[in-house]
């Protein structure tokens, strides 16, 4: 469990655990075994890792009170979410409907948020290049600059992406070369992750991810019909473009700051033909700090917000902007 003394975030990634309701709090255990009991109205959010039993009574007290339940494989892949399903605005699902059908404002939304991206992207790189050896990384940062010019080129959603898979690939590149010798990487690996960084990307953007959908579902978005990734089968598009602007400032940032401060070593991380992953003690020392990352506060946006409660603001300026069909009232995060 973590948190403050206000509402609870949940994590459960001991296999075979339980979770259930005891008059007014829940209680996580083990075998017959009770770990922890925390009151009912302060969880915010629950993530269960591996096999977790959790009563059909007490996923119904969740979904009535907005309490979204994630499951994460013992990989950290992201399998699902449980949500209130009465919080769908079939009103606004036809306006995400109308405008991917003219595309005009979706491609000049989907300009400003891969601009955006980029721009973080290039701050992380300055930040941390102070403390590598001199010109280590100018080449990379001098292609992502160069590159970046000519976005304003494009005149399709699909050119304007290809500008930022290349963008990404010279990013993670300069990023495997910054890191200690036991975590450098040359390339972004999803599925499977390759090495113990890439494990730890995987899993904070599947977190993150999670993080966006419950904001999109509780603002009755449809969240498989976005402004930027294509639709298609079984992909939250929307999800998966709200969360560019985040994915720098928030997962990368964090993964980088555990590597340089020594809080992982190798002995967290498991190696086998399926990839390599985050054991049970990596895990928990992962979450806590994600937990700690997403409760901070968000220093780039006006307001006193963390950065979980500036998702949730993000989400209601693109009901805004999208409504009113005004990209003034949506102003992707920019950190520097």
């Amino acid at each position: 469990v973590k948190g403050g003394q206000a509402m609870t975030s949940l994590y459960v990634t001991e296999g075979g655990s339980f979770i259930k309701r005891k008059g007014g709090h829940i209680i996580i255990g083990r075998n017959n075994e009770v770990m922890m009991e925390v009151p009912l109205e302060k969880i915010e959010d629950i993530t269960v890792v591996d096999n977790v039993h959790i009563s059909s009574g007490l996923m119904t007290d969740f979904i009535k009170r907005g309490v979204p339940i994630t499951w994460l494989s013992g990989y950290g892949k992201y399998f699902g979410t449980l949500v209130n399903t009465e919080q769908v605005d079939i009103i606004k699902h036809k306006k995400q409907f109308e405008l991917a059908s003219d595309g005009t404002f979706n491609f000049n939304l989907a300009m400003k948020v891969i601009l955006a991206k980029i721009n973080n992207q290039l701050t992380i790189l300055r930040r941390y290049k102070r403390n590598v050896p001199e010109g280590l990384i100018n080449q990379q940062i001098h292609n992502i600059v160069s590159i970046r010019k000519h976005i304003h080129e494009a005149e399709k959603t699909d050119e304007l992406m290809g500008y930022e898979g290349i963008i990404s690939k010279l990013y993670f590149e300069a990023i495997g070369k910054m890191v200690p010798e036991e975590f450098s990487f040359s390339r972004r690996s999803k599925h499977p992750p390759l090495d113990p960084f890439n494990s730890m990307l995987s899993l904070g953007y599947s977190m993150l991810f999670n993080e966006i959908l419950s904001a999109v579902v509780s603002h009755g978005l449809h969240p498989f019909v976005g402004f930027c990734h294509s639709m298609s089968k079984g992909h939250p598009a929307l999800v998966s473009d709200l969360i560019e602007e985040w994915r720098a400032p928030v997962v990368d940032a964090l993964v980088l700051s555990l590597v340089k401060k020594n809080m992982l070593d190798l002995d967290c991380f498991d190696m086998s033909e399926n990839g390599c992953y985050l054991n049970a003690e990596g895990r928990k020392i992962f979450l806590k700090a994600y937990n700690k990352k997403i409760r901070s506060k968000n220093q780039y946006l006006e307001g006193e917000y963390s950065y979980r409660e500036s998702i949730v603001r993000q989400c209601r300026n693109y009901v805004g902007a999208m409504m009113h069909e005004d990209l003034s009232k949506y102003t992707p995060l920019e950190i520097f």
